[in-house]
């Protein structure tokens, strides 16, 4: 079975970070006074968003990055750490003239956006982390091998032929993804680089970024599954954000770590007038 995305998705733009070809989606009024910025997860795409962009849209700007490697962004060899993507969707909010934003991170994207809020050199007004891939910094033999195990596993998950990448998608339809949903997955595992994604643990190694929710200045909402359920972020992490005042976790029951496609509707029932309240 053929799966298309709608004619009416936004298509990708670019911007030239140095040299650097970063692609990008938008939706909304380019003058509206707020700006999401969506970062999506490992070996996925700016198509991660593609329900949660137009529907916030109607209140915002919406620019959802392709992160380096992925989409329709440019594949070079090196480049992974995650510091480096930080600086990434930084340099596209300066290139694109943004002042304050919030900013929506899932899984890789969202240890990305916890480390741009944390350093605090990009004006954010909200930040929101969906099941952030906080990460180990000291791992074991056993989990050691879990992590070979995953990177081997993403990496075989993009470069895909259109049948091969849409056979391993449409199994999520059963986890409550929209045909939507998986048009955009077998997009991105379509144009994903398997050496991009094998670089992003290569280069990293074992990062651990739970002590840097003690930097944020920003309210923010972590918002994760249950860890039996697929969930990556653990007591010892959650532990750490509620730490922080300004950081409040909401587990949401019945989701996966896809929890923006899974469960959609719970999802935005908490981001959505998250973004919407006033400061604090």
């Amino acid at each position: 079975m053929m799966t298309s995305l709608d004619v009416d998705v936004a298509q990708p733009r670019f911007a030239d970070l140095g040299g650097y070809r970063m692609a990008y989606r938008e939706w909304g009024d380019a003058s509206a006074t707020q700006t999401v910025i969506l970062v999506h997860g490992i070996t996925s795409s700016a198509l991660s968003w593609v329900r949660v962009a137009p529907r916030l849209a109607a209140q915002a700007r919406v620019i959802a990055v392709d992160l380096r490697g992925h989409g329709d962004s440019d594949k070079p060899p090196t480049g992974y750490r995650l510091a480096d993507q930080a600086d990434e969707v930084a340099g596209l909010c300066a290139a694109l003239n943004l002042g304050q934003v919030a900013v929506i991170g899932h899984s890789w994207g969202g240890v990305i956006a916890l480390l741009l809020a944390a350093r605090g050199t990009l004006p954010i007004r909200r930040l929101v982390l969906e099941d952030p891939a906080i990460g180990e910094r000291v791992l074991t033999p056993e989990q050691a091998t879990q992590r070979q195990g995953a990177r081997d596993m993403f990496a075989s998950s993009v470069g895909l032929s259109h049948d091969a990448a849409e056979a391993l998608a449409r199994p999520n339809l059963a986890l409550g993804w929209t045909e939507q949903d998986v048009a955009g997955k077998i997009d991105a595992a379509m144009k994903g680089s398997r050496a991009a994604v094998e670089a992003v643990f290569d280069e990293n190694g074992a990062w651990d970024l739970a002590d840097r929710f003690k930097d944020l200045r920003c309210a923010t909402l972590l918002v994760r599954a249950e860890v039996a359920r697929g969930g990556i972020v653990g007591a010892e992490a959650v532990a750490a954000a509620q730490a922080n005042p300004l950081v409040r976790v909401v587990t949401i029951p019945a989701a996966d770590h896809n929890i923006h496609r899974g469960q959609y509707d719970a999802f935005m029932a908490e981001v959505e007038p998250f973004l919407a309240s006033g400061d604090s």
